[in-house]
């Protein structure tokens, strides 16, 4: 491992930040299957049972580190900004896992439909397992890039995973899914299909891809975080639409 990875991982392990342990067994009970999770449309039989029967949430980030085939990375700047930069990848996975990571009651949507605060700390327990292979992988790539600067963006709190949306940065990356996309199978929970916010028209579609994008936190040279003003309630709308 290079010396400037590895430094960078040690600090951040020391001040508690980049370190991946199982979610607890309290915890991982608040985000076992709900029984008010249900699924209409069309989908095949196995699809179907896999979604009605998922794995317990708390395997998911381990089992999406291994099984995320990444494509690419980007320093993406910030849109009003760009002195802040955030590291952004995307990968592809297995149908399978991607309907487990966004479709399931135990997966990443889940958890925020449990409480956004379930959500936050599955997010982050999510980011903390995958970040040190993203940090490898693209220092592979290039020995010159920053795993300093990748690890702080890796680590700000608002680092996310989710589908990879249309257009993407480059045609590695290009999304799958677009604000048209119609999807055959649908979830019912008793929240997200009777709101009638756009989002929550999004967020009850279960689309079966195999991008996942996982972002870093906006930040400066200083390491200063910025967050968009219409992302600081990003747990809430999950919670209470499926969508941010």
């Amino acid at each position: 491992m290079p010396d400037s990875l590895a430094s960078a991982e040690r600090r951040q392990q020391d001040q508690g930040h980049f370190f991946y342990s199982p979610i607890s067994r309290q915890k991982q009970s608040l985000m076992s299957a709900t029984t008010n999770w249900h699924y209409v449309g069309t989908a095949t039989s196995g699809r179907m049972a896999a979604l009605a029967s998922p794995r317990p949430a708390a395997e998911l980030p381990v089992v999406l580190r291994e099984g995320l085939a990444l494509v690419c990375y980007h320093r993406d700047p910030g849109h009003t900004d760009t002195s802040y930069e955030r590291a952004v990848f995307c990968g592809t996975v297995e149908p399978s896992i991607f309907d487990w990571f966004f479709n399931a009651s135990t997966g990443y949507r889940g958890a925020y439909y449990e409480a956004a605060d379930a959500g936050l700390r599955f997010n982050r327990a999510l980011i903390n397992c995958v970040a040190p292979t993203l940090v490898r992988w693209v220092i592979a790539q290039d020995s010159a890039e920053n795993g300093d600067w990748i690890v702080k963006s890796l680590c700000a709190p608002s680092a996310k995973a989710w589908l990879a949306e249309y257009p993407g940065l480059c045609s590695a990356c290009e999304g799958e899914w677009s604000q048209s996309q119609t999807s055959e199978l649908r979830i019912e929970n008793g929240r997200w299909e009777q709101a009638t916010h756009t989002h929550a028209i999004w967020g009850r579609q279960a689309p079966l891809l195999t991008k996942i994008r996982i972002f870093g936190g906006l930040i400066n040279a200083h390491g200063q975080e910025w967050l968009a003003a219409h992302k600081e309630g990003r747990a809430t709308h999950i919670s209470q639409h499926g969508w941010n």
